[in-house]
């Protein structure tokens, strides 16, 4: 399916959504954060992949402060509206939450904003859309309805944009949503035993991979468990050292 096609999905969604009082509004959905075309021209093509998108990608006092390029009627033409979600790590971030996996994709070369060799776009599993109250704390119903349209568009889109790595910051429970072909089982590659106080942690911190076939091509995903930011609980060093077994996972699996 092509990128404008998912656009359409994305905003069917949104629209579906805005029915809720959950949706945050005034807003677009995102089908993703960052740069399409220069993702496309990588050499490493990475994803990274949270809930759904924070309420704070739509703040209060100037709601498309984040995605200028969104607001108003003509933020729903497909080419502008890429465009807006393209410009996202170049205009005005949430980076207080990117940054913690922005650590983990340059132990890996990339970043989100271009200044490494690859750059790295950002989905998210069960739905496009900003919610207030966050994804935890939704109602079962709320949930349910958004994930409904999420899963399906997640699943295309990552057959569309065909990543080599996908990063997963998430419970575990929601790697159930993922149903593409598992070509291996989940296998522990790197292991941190210290927090990120330098203190001896209760049980070791733990990052898996396993390969996924995408739409023909095979995918590593690796996983690791959020706190409050992806990869939380791991000292910015462990990050890098993460992104590079993942790398280096990568490279001798392909």
């Amino acid at each position: 399916m092509s990128v404008d096609n998912l656009v359409k999905h994305a905003m069917r969604a949104f629209e579906r959504a805005a029915e809720r009082s959950c949706c945050v509004q005034p807003g677009v959905p995102i089908l993703f954060f960052g740069d399409l075309d220069a993702y496309r021209n990588s050499p490493l093509r990475v994803l990274t992949v949270g809930l759904n998108p924070s309420l704070h990608e739509f703040p209060d006092h100037e709601p498309f402060f984040r995605f200028p390029l969104a607001a108003g009627p003509c933020g729903r033409d497909p080419s502008r509206y890429l465009e807006a979600l393209s410009a996202y790590f170049s205009t005005h971030p949430y980076s207080g939450w990117f940054s913690s996996f922005e650590r983990l994709l340059n132990g890996m070369d990339a970043s989100y904003d271009g200044d490494r060799t690859s750059t790295a776009l950002h989905t998210d599993i069960c739905s496009p859309v900003a919610t207030d109250p966050t994804w935890s704390r939704l109602g079962k119903a709320d949930r349910e309805a958004l994930e409904h349209d999420g899963h399906s568009l997640w699943r295309m889109l990552l057959e569309e944009l065909q990543p080599q790595i996908v990063a997963l910051s998430i419970a575990r429970k929601y790697l159930e949503r993922i149903t593409f072909e598992g070509m291996t089982e989940w296998e522990v590659i790197h292991c941190a035993r210290r927090k990120a106080d330098g203190g001896l942690r209760r049980r070791p911190y733990n990052v898996e991979v396993r390969w996924y076939n995408v739409a023909g091509e095979r995918s590593l995903f690796a996983f690791g468990t959020a706190a409050q930011k992806p990869f939380g609980s791991l000292s910015d060093r462990d990050k890098q050292r993460a992104g590079s077994a993942i790398l280096e996972a990568w490279r001798d699996g392909r």
